[in-house]
This record gives C-alpha cells, sequence and structure tokens, in this order.
C-alpha cells in the first residue's frame, strides 16, 4: 500500500497562518504533495453537551428537595443554567460557522495557487496538541504553520502555538514570518 505523501497546513485566519496557507500550496504544486489544511475550532461544545443533556434527562423536572434544594430555586437554577447553556449553545454555532469560512477560504487560496489532492480538517481542543495528533495520524512530509496567530501572547517572535509545534512535530515544521 503506498502512503499518501502531504503537507499539513494549520490556520486560523490570521495573516501569518494565510501567509502559511500560501507557502504550503505553492509547495504542494512544487513538490507534488497533498495538502491538507486543518482548522482548530476555538471552543469546545460543553455547552450545547449540558444543554442536550439536561433537556433529555429532565433535570429540571427531576431536581427538587430530594436534592436539598427547594423545588422553585432549584428549577430557576436549572433553569438559569440552561440559559446560559442556549448563550454556548448559539456561541458553538457562530464558531463553527467562523472555522468552515477559514477553511473554505484557506481552501479556496490553495486551488489559486495550484495545490493539488487539497483536504481539510476541524479538530476541536488544544491549538497545538490537535495540530500535533493530526501529525501523527498523517506522518506528513512536513508542516507548515504561522508563526503567530490569533492566540492571547502578541509581538513574541514565535507563538507559543508554534513553539510547541516546532518542538514536538514528528516531521520537518515550516514557520511563516
Amino acid at each position: 500500500m503506498a502512503v499518501k505523501k502531504l503537507i499539513l497546513v494549520a490556520t486560523d485566519g490570521s495573516d501569518m497562518a494565510t501567509k502559511a496557507v500560501d507557502i504550503a500550496a505553492r509547495l504542494s504544486r512544487a513538490l507534488e504533495l497533498d495538502l491538507c489544511i486543518m482548522h482548530v475550532l476555538m471552543h469546545d461544545a460543553s455547552g450545547e453537551q449540558w444543554m442536550r443533556m439536561a433537556e433529555i434527562e429532565h433535570l429540571v423536572e427531576n431536581v427538587g428537595p430530594e436534592a436539598g434544594l427547594a423545588p422553585g430555586a432549584s428549577r430557576t437554577m436549572i433553569a438559569d443554567f440552561l440559559g446560559r447553556a442556549r448563550k454556548d449553545a448559539i456561541a458553538a454555532q457562530a464558531v463553527n460557522a467562523l472555522g468552515e469560512e477559514i477553511l473554505e477560504h484557506a481552501r479556496e487560496r490553495a486551488v489559486k495557487a495550484g495545490a493539488r489532492n487539497i483536504t481539510t480538517r476541524f479538530c476541536a481542543g488544544d491549538y497545538a496538541d490537535e495540530i500535533l495528533d493530526l501529525a501523527e495520524a498523517e506522518l506528513p512530509e512536513f508542516i507548515v504553520i504561522g508563526s503567530r496567530g490569533l492566540g492571547r501572547v502578541r509581538g513574541a517572535l514565535l507563538g507559543s502555538v508554534s513553539q510547541k509545534v516546532v518542538h514536538y512535530a514528528p516531521c520537518p515544521v515550516v514557520v511563516a514570518r
């Protein structure tokens, strides 16, 4: 069985990540390697999961005096919690939609640059860990990543995600600047 040779590029939609996509796409074309574009979602789905569980398990109806709470207070507390969970679910939908836009924009740029056999991947979790996990699974020839993204640490020469990926990657890493 032939091993698929590819380039893995991570994008968060930042200027540096867009440069990384451009570099990866040009390298994909020049080296005749497939291109996998990944985006790590900027959330976890915990609010939506909590809301779904609460509705399925009928938590609002089942919590009462047996839980040590006054019946009215427990319903109010759970209703408040579900209200926050609904807001979290709406935020999760927005994050998913933004992630789809980021990946589609990156894919379009890669197509225009002549990249071959482009695939896209969504992941959720710690940015660096997800990039490293996908690299372990896909065994790319190399990873292309921006030097800094949309993370909280701005102004650092090399962002914390980039540093971690460079340090732990199972393959060479190209850092776009």
